[in-house]
């Protein structure tokens, strides 16, 4: 189990850092990544080779700009742990409905699973 959490990381998104971890996954904020990256020298000429699971984007609030209204309530939702049922519930849509908007929402912030997509909610959507 691997994972690299900061210190002042809120506590929601501390959680879904531990839960990751704790499924095997491999956790570090993209924030840290960058902060090390822009300690490389200007002449660095070769990228370091990150595994496609540890990718990261310059271009996060341009994906957060990408999502829906919709998209970002599902979120919202996702970050406090809610399953589909009780999304498509409390926003009087179908399950169906929310799995499609989950796809979508996957694929436009380019992570693998609702986990992940919670936690790169809580790193980039401003709190309602």
């Amino acid at each position: 189990m691997n994972g690299l959490c900061s210190a002042t990381m809120d506590q929601a998104a501390l959680i879904k850092a531990l839960e990751l971890v704790m499924l095997g996954e491999t956790f570090i904020p993209s924030a840290m990544v960058l902060a090390i990256l822009d300690e490389l020298p200007p002449d660095y000429e070769t990228r370091p080779s990150v595994p496609s699971d540890l990718e990261f984007s310059h271009d996060t609030a341009t994906r957060a700009g990408n999502l829906s209204s919709r998209e970002i309530q599902i979120l919202e939702h996702l970050m406090v742990g809610d399953s589909n049922k009780v999304i498509a519930r409390k926003l009087d849509i179908a399950e169906s409905t929310i799995k499609v908007h989950i796809k979508a929402i996957l694929r436009k912030i380019r992570v693998k699973n609702r986990t992940q997509a919670a936690m790169w909610a809580s790193a980039h959507l401003k709190p309602h």
